[in-house]
């Protein structure tokens, strides 16, 4: 099969996905040790190439597919989560510079997205949040330590997942747990009027991520783990209130906040490159010390 045929759904060998997926379940169920870095790194590796073929197959855009990357003898990874309405690319200047930095890298693809479509995607948050405990999953049997960075709704899961699992440290930008709405929309919400189909249009969000801001809003004060929380007072779609609740709720002294000026919501394309990547990576550094 030629390079350009094994790019289209319709003449891909129909047994590949199994192939892959079998190979990536032999390896996990292996009986080695953890300092086994060969056989982390081609655990990893075999897990990356069934993702490609199922978001292929799946016809996900290529520039919005999951990216994830294997950094050699690295036995530390980060779980990228992104948000709402976006895809991978909006984290991948970040995950580039971990991966340059010496951290196995899965930049994940949420369900219900990569469909090139403008909107909100109709899918439920807890299918978000299955896929991201199944990523996590994933990373913590190949590294030693997983780190999960999120952006915005992506951040709201992030927290959600500390319910069932402990990561390293928690990176959350422009974390969504108030939402940026009008007055009488805040009273709807308030009154849970918005879950009516008759008002939800004029909230103008999507419930599923009003659902699952609610839930992470109630972890913030349970995290264990340190925090590195960045958030624009100018977001004009979440409310930096959210930052503040953070370091209000914060428990470990570990945890740092940072309140941009200006820069919007996308966060990461404001000041990503001047400050944001270098500053994720030294707490991620900074907090695995204190972990090990």
């Amino acid at each position: 099969m030629t390079l350009a045929e094994s790019r289209d759904p319709k003449r891909r060998d129909p047994h590949l996905l199994t192939q892959l997926a079998l190979t990536a379940w032999e390896l996990e169920q292996e009986a080695v040790s953890p300092d086994n870095v060969r056989h982390r790194a081609a655990t990893l590796r075999a897990h990356s190439r069934l993702q490609a073929e199922v978001e292929a197959v799946s016809e996900v855009v290529p520039d919005q597919r999951s990216q994830i990357r294997v950094a050699g003898a690295a036995d530390e990874g980060v779980l990228l989560i992104h948000g709402s309405t976006g895809n991978p690319s909006d984290l991948s200047g970040l995950a580039d510079h971990l991966y340059q930095s010496g951290y196995h890298i899965h930049n994940m693809l949420l369900p219900g997205h990569g469909t090139g479509d403008e909107g909100l995607p109709s899918i439920k948050w807890k299918s978000c949040y299955n896929e991201v405990l199944l990523r996590y999953r994933i990373l913590a049997k190949t590294c030693r330590r997983v780190h999960v960075v999120g952006f915005s709704f992506g951040a709201a899961l992030a927290m959600i997942l500390t319910r069932e699992e402990q990561p390293a440290t928690l990176s959350l930008l422009s974390p969504a747990l108030i939402p940026k709405v009008s007055f009488w929309a805040r009273l709807m919400i308030g009154l849970r009027l918005h879950r009516l189909p008759m008002f939800r249009k004029k909230v103008g969000w999507n419930l599923e991520v009003f659902a699952a801001m609610e839930k992470a809003k109630g972890q913030a004060g349970k995290l264990k783990q340190p925090v590195y929380a960045a958030h624009c007072q100018d977001d004009d779609r979440i409310d930096a209130a959210s930052l503040r609740h953070m370091q209000k709720k914060s428990r470990n002294k570990a945890s740092r906040f940072r309140l941009y000026p200006v820069g919007g919501h996308m966060i990461l394309k404001a000041h990503g490159a001047d400050s944001l990547h270098n500053e994720v990576l030294l707490f991620l550094r900074s907090g695995a010390r204190q972990r090990s």
